[in-house]
């Protein structure tokens, strides 16, 4: 009998190492973008059914602008809300509500903390935080975390990015002197999902390499 694995944002570096160390005798659906508008909140059956069919579901997608807060129009700051925000807690809730046995982790970020020269995208990832934290899971074999990594050096945001002086510069002030591999961050989503770690739940992982130590 397959078991079932939703993974959205499917074409991540996290999602492709993610699905190569999953075992065989799981199903796995990984919607690419063109196969599920995320910015569109209004799922259809066939959406929802696949959601609370699924035992397992990592929430990997999300969409940065390099635009100024002032310079986006209405429509693009609550596409990337729905997308960074409010698709994520729909699918969550959703499956809290219909699976006994739903283990979520959300790839979230360190700008929940510090913040972003996008504000929305900060500001979303902000409030998955504290969704996370706040949640209570239905039943006990439920379980809801959130990943938040600093700069993953081979991820598309990064190499996306123009201030690649920013980002030198972040890395080179890390106390382990580089940053976080996607391979890396799939390996622990993989740990907490598949082993017997339902006990860590409703909280936040922030993997920063000891970013903002301060003593």
């Amino acid at each position: 009998m397959y078991k079932n694995i939703l993974i959205t944002g499917g074409t991540s570096k996290i999602s492709i190492h993610l699905k190569k160390m999953i075992p065989k005798s799981y199903n796995i659906f990984a919607p690419k973008r063109n196969e599920w508008d995320l910015s569109d909140l209004n799922f259809d059956r066939e959406k929802i059914e696949l959601i609370k069919k699924c035992d397992k579901i990592f929430l990997c997608h999300s969409t940065l602008s390099n635009k100024k807060h002032l310079l986006k129009k209405d429509s693009e700051i609550h596409n990337q809300l729905n997308i960074n925000l409010l698709s994520k807690v729909k699918i969550c809730e959703i499956s809290l509500k219909y699976n006994p046995k739903a283990r979520i982790v959300i790839i979230g970020s360190e700008s929940g903390i510090k913040g972003s020269y996008d504000i929305v995208y900060a500001l979303s990832k902000a409030s998955i935080n504290k969704y996370v934290e706040e949640r209570k899971i239905f039943k006990k074999g439920q379980q809801l975390i959130c990943i938040a990594p600093s700069t993953i050096v081979d991820g598309k945001m990064t190499l996306m990015r123009k201030d690649k002086n920013n980002v030198r510069k972040s890395i080179n002030n890390n106390p382990k002197k580089r940053g976080i591999y996607a391979k890396e961050i799939s390996k622990l989503i993989y740990d907490l999902s598949f082993r017997n770690t339902d006990y860590i739940t409703n909280t936040v992982i922030n993997i920063n390499g000891g970013k903002f130590s301060r003593m």
